[in-house]
């Protein structure tokens, strides 16, 4: 099976957490037997230089298209990541090679779009040209069916998975009193809020670590120090880095919003055996069940967000270790759920069901 990856979501040098879970995904589907070749946007800072960045992966994934043609190892698939605007680009490479063109739906790039807007309309016109459009959630897959009239039969909820090997295993000494948050420092992530339900635990003993960067980093830090709250800002870091902190944490926060297309670093914080509070946000209610794998509190309220983290922090620090053994249980049954090679490996069985089109 040849694939090829389209994608403007890719770790690099400059930005090492950015789109991690596309290179995990490939690195899956390496391990699972497919031939995969990737074109990426590489080396320009995140949410600058737009047209640079999509003329630069226009060029790339042409260019590969021809070359795979011209050769004759012309992939059997063609993979889009995200679907706008990249599925235009993985549309033009999957014309050239005759590949099945299969598009990935990851959350904002079919959330954002409002109904009857032009994006809307291009979008929907790009996912009727698919041969597979992939949700990555059943609150995607849902929304994808209704707001663009997608056929189901051309639907397939496709999570991005964990690499186990990464956020499982033996137990590591945890940090009391951490509230870890890893993931892009934007207001729609739940940042400020997350500080607010800090100071509200009146905790001196309490630390939160945030793993990333992103605009409102220098307003977090203004606001940590104006309301006393122990805060460390490490700024991106590379996968392996932000999974071994997040196997130390002993709560791990998802604060977000705005609706998630899955929650992966919930799911992730599962699998790495912290208590996980997070917000009903999108499709996080498919990972965390309220009381049984995690804590689960209402988008925006920072009342209730103090709360959780207050009862997170109390069953990590064994005040109640025969709850906190049942819920780690219970998180790490469903973070096996996701394990990303167990996908790979469907995913390719999903692939061959498409047959080739060149």
């Amino acid at each position: 099976m040849r694939v090829l990856v389209v994608t403007n979501l890719y770790p690099d040098a400059r930005q090492p957490a950015f789109g991690t879970f596309v290179a995990a995904h490939v690195d899956a589907l390496r391990r699972a037997g497919a031939d995969v070749k990737v074109v990426a946007i590489s080396g320009v800072p995140v949410h600058r230089a737009r047209a640079r960045k999509y003329v630069a992966l226009t060029i790339g994934a042409v260019g590969a298209a021809l070359g795979a043609r011209l050769q004759r190892v012309r992939p059997d698939v063609v993979e889009a990541h995200v679907a706008y605007p990249t599925a235009i680009i993985g549309l033009l490479a999957a014309g050239i090679t005759g590949a099945s063109l299969v598009v990935y739906c990851h959350g904002s790039d079919v959330t954002g779009p409002a109904p009857g807007s032009s994006r809307h309309r291009v979008l929907a016109w790009l996912l009727g040209h698919a041969r597979l459009v992939v949700a990555n959630s059943e609150f995607i897959r849902d929304l994808i069916e209704s707001r663009y009239e997608v056929d189901a039969a051309r639907l397939a909820v496709i999570s991005p998975g964990v690499d186990l090997s990464l956020f499982a295993g033996p137990d590591l000494e945890r940090t009391p009193g951490e509230i870890l948050y890893v993931g892009r420092l934007s207001a729609q992530k739940g940042v400020h809020e997350l500080v607010h339900a800090a100071a509200g635990l009146g905790d001196a003993a309490v630390r939160l670590r945030f793993v990333g960067d992103g605009p409102e980093r220098a307003g977090l830090e203004r606001a940590a120090a104006g309301a006393g709250v122990r805060a460390e800002f490490t700024g991106s870091l590379p996968h392996v880095e932000a999974a071994q902190l997040m196997r130390r944490a002993a709560v791990i926060a998802m604060p977000s919003t705005y609706p998630e297309g899955l929650g992966l670093a919930a799911l992730e914080a599962m699998a790495a055996g912290a208590m996980t509070v997070a917000t009903a946000a999108g499709a996080i209610g498919e990972l965390v069940d309220d009381g049984e794998t995690g804590w689960l509190v209402e988008p925006g309220n920072v009342g209730a967000l103090t709360a959780a983290l207050r009862g997170a922090l109390a069953v990590a620090s064994a005040e109640d270790p025969s709850r906190r053994e049942a819920i780690r249980h219970r998180a790490a049954v469903k973070a096996s759920e996701h394990d990303i090679d167990a996908i790979a490996r469907r995913t390719l069985t999903v692939y061959e069901s498409l047959g080739g089109q060149h």
